[in-house]
């Protein structure tokens, strides 16, 4: 038996990200339902959607009628939004909005395109010193919308956090960078040997959770799939702090990769 894909509200459907993933989510065998909202019906990104069979509704994030129709037989939510340069209390009212209305509209999973720098950025850089005004509003807004979605009671959530994606260095966004495109100088506080954490938006989206339908029925073509249904609770009462009692320094994943880096190249490259 075939299981019924969900239906995917999907916000900023026109940028890189989104279109990337509308993309992804109608090749899908069955197609995937998308739904997303759109300023224009006539922009190039929005004939491209509404080709691949992307049903959409013309609004903004700001109109609440059209986010509701749009959201109607939705079952989950790809949420990326952005900080506005003129409110920067603009964009986690938006979310708010967003999620309270998901929420009634019976979604189930939310994924949110968050940002990188949450992860750990505060442990290495003093945000609030050397940080612009827009860089520290842009990450407390990200932050408040990760708790209102860890909070908001879902079924199932996901956070990604994405680097600097490598569309930004191609129009319209290489104007992030002042003079790159004109000179070809690329004048940034970055030294040399410094390492640039940089994702093609494509990768993104093909991040995706295997659903528990989906492990019933690959089990019985891949024996070792089971395995993972056991490893989900490994953690549990796994601890490696009894362990390291016995005076043995463990290997870490990455240090073992290291060690083995003609074997990785082997089997991978």
């Amino acid at each position: 038996m075939i299981t019924q894909p969900p239906t995917i509200f999907l916000t900023s459907a026109t940028g890189t990200q989104g279109l990337n993933l509308a993309r992804l989510l109608r090749s899908q065998s069955p197609p995937w339902p998308v739904h997303a909202t759109v300023r224009s019906l006539t922009s190039p990104a929005a004939i491209e959607l509404s080709t691949l069979g992307v049903s959409l509704t013309p609004g903004s994030w700001d109109d609440l009628p059209a986010l509701q129709q749009a959201l109607k037989g939705c079952t989950a939510l790809f949420l990326n939004l952005i900080i506005d340069f003129s409110d920067f209390a603009h964009e986690l009212t938006q979310a708010r909005n967003i999620l309270s209305l998901a929420k009634a509209a019976g979604i189930k999973q939310v994924v949110y395109s968050s940002a990188a720098a949450l992860s750990s950025l505060e442990e290495h850089f003093n945000v609030e010193k050397d940080g612009s005004p827009l860089m520290v509003a842009s990450l407390r807004s990200k932050q408040q919308i990760e708790a209102e979605i860890k909070n908001g009671g879902w079924d199932s959530w996901t956070i990604l956090r994405g680097a600097n994606f490598m569309e930004n260095m191609l129009d319209p966004k290489v104007r992030m960078y002042p003079g790159l495109k004109e000179t070809g100088v690329f004048r940034v506080a970055f030294k040399p040997g410094e390492k640039l954490p940089f994702v093609d938006t494509g990768d993104i989206a093909r991040f995706e959770e295997v659903t528990d339908e989906e492990v019933q029925r690959e089990k019985e073509m891949n024996p070792f799939i089971t395995a993972g249904l056991a490893v989900r609770v490994m953690g549990r009462f796994m601890k490696k702090e009894e362990t390291e009692r016995w005076g043995v320094e463990l290997t870490g994943f990455e240090e073992f990769l290291r060690r083995n880096e003609e074997a990785v190249r082997r089997t991978y490259l």
